[in-house]
């Protein structure tokens, strides 16, 4: 994977770093954070014009901005050591990601056939591998910039926040579309497509090629999960 599109998963998930502000369900309060966010600045965000767009898609938008310019932030603080961040990551990555539904999504058809003692050792173990996995790749980011470039509605709570990474160097750039859902007056992001691959997608294939190997036992991807944490 180059180093770009690593970043651009990364960033995918360490955006949660730092993004535990969840915007009031007013358009005053959205319009009021927007001007704070493009007035910061360290902020590398380009936010997208609001003007015509939904409620729910300005929120989404500045959710996703506010939580990218938080991990730009976090992944470059020379201060901070690898456990501090790992620590960081893991917290609001639980504060900002839907993980459970993330997690029965990626079991897929399995999820039903697992016992509720599996489901759960699963999921604890799925949070645990997602933080192990990309805590590794935080060295990836090497002044890569975030721009939150527009959005769409999809269904009654979804909306897919549009984005692109750029690397310092003026390389290609990769296109990343967050799924914010809007659950309970907050967002959380269920699903992140990084070039056109969903992480989701990608993770539910692996875990099914894992169980599969194991002759459908679902304890095989546990105890895979338990090695990799």
């Amino acid at each position: 994977m180059s180093t770009i599109h690593s970043t651009a998963r990364l960033l995918a998930l360490t955006s949660v770093a730092f993004g535990g502000m969840i915007l009031a369900d007013t358009a005053s309060s959205q319009a009021s954070y927007l001007t704070h966010l493009q007035s910061t600045p360290l902020s590398t965000i380009v936010l997208a014009a609001t003007e015509g767009k939904t409620q729910a898609q300005a929120g989404a938008e500045a959710f996703v901005g506010s939580m990218a310019k938080r991990a730009l932030d976090f992944l470059s603080n020379a201060q901070q050591t690898q456990a501090q961040k790992t620590e960081s990551f893991r917290r609001l990555l639980e504060e900002n990601y839907d993980m459970e539904t993330i997690g029965k999504f990626t079991l897929g058809r399995y999820w039903k056939t697992a016992t509720p003692a599996q489901q759960a050792e699963f999921q604890k173990l799925f949070r645990n591998y997602v933080v192990a996995m990309y805590s590794q790749r935080f060295s990836d980011y090497k002044g890569q910039q975030f721009d939150v470039t527009g959005s769409r509605a999809d269904g009654a709570t979804d909306t897919i926040v549009s984005s692109k990474v750029l690397p310092a160097d003026g390389g290609q750039e990769v296109i990343v579309d967050w799924r914010v859902r809007q659950t309970g007056g907050r967002y959380r992001v269920v699903d992140v497509v990084v070039a056109g691959v969903s992480m989701s997608m990608t993770q539910r294939s692996d875990f099914a090629s894992v169980i599969q190997q194991g002759g459908g036992n679902i304890d095989a991807l546990i105890s895979s999960l338990k090695n990799k944490t």
